[in-house]
C-alpha cells in the first residue's frame, strides 16, 4: 500500500470503531487510520479546524449512516458540496443495509454502502477489501466500492 493512505473511520460506536481499525491496521501496515466518534468531530477534521488545523485529509472515509445529531448522510453532503473534499472517497456504513439507505447514499454521492461487519472474520475480510479498493483508487481503476459478491446483508 502507498503511505500515503489514511483512513478516517467515523462511527459512534467505539467496539466497532476500534475493531475494523484492528484489522485495516493488519492489512494496511503503512497507512494511517484515526477514529472520529461523532459528524461533527468527523467534519472538525475533514476540514481542518480547531484541534486538527494542519492534519492531512484522509483518503478514503468509512461513514456510519446512522450518527447522533449529525448523520452520515448530512456528513457526506457537506463533503461533496465542498471543493476542497470533494475527491476523498467515502464509503458508508450501517447495521442494516437497505435499498432506501443505499438510494440516499448514491443521491448524496457515495462511493459505496456496506453493512458493518458482525464478527472478527467479517472485519478482517472487509478490510481485504478495502485495501484492494484504496489501492485501485489510488491508481484511478476504480470508482465505487463493491463488496466481493456484491453488497452483502450479511457476510
Amino acid at each position: 500500500m502507498p503511505p500515503e493512505l489514511h483512513i478516517l473511520i467515523v462511527d459512534d460506536n467505539r467496539g466497532d470503531a476500534v475493531l475494523l481499525t484492528r484489522a485495516l491496521s493488519a492489512v494496511l501496515n503503512a497507512a494511517v487510520i484515526e477514529a472520529a466518534a461523532s459528524g461533527e468531530e468527523a467534519l472538525q477534521r475533514l476540514l481542518g479546524e480547531g484541534p486538527f488545523s494542519g492534519h492531512p485529509l484522509p483518503t478514503l472515509v468509512l461513514l456510519d449512516c446512522r450518527l447522533p445529531r449529525l448523520s452520515g448522510f448530512q456528513v457526506l453532503e457537506k463533503v461533496r458540496t465542498d471543493p476542497a473534499l470533494k475527491g476523498i472517497r467515502v464509503v458508508l456504513m450501517s447495521g442494516l443495509v437497505t435499498a432506501e439507505h443505499v438510494a440516499e447514499g448514491e443521491r448524496c454521492g457515495s462511493d459505496g454502502h456496506i453493512e458493518k461487519p458482525d464478527s472478527p472474520a467479517a472485519f478482517d475480510a472487509l478490510a481485504q477489501a478495502l485495501a484492494q479498493f484504496s489501492a485501485q483508487a489510488a491508481k484511478g481503476e476504480c470508482a465505487h466500492f463493491r463488496f466481493p459478491g456484491g453488497l452483502p446483508h450479511r457476510f
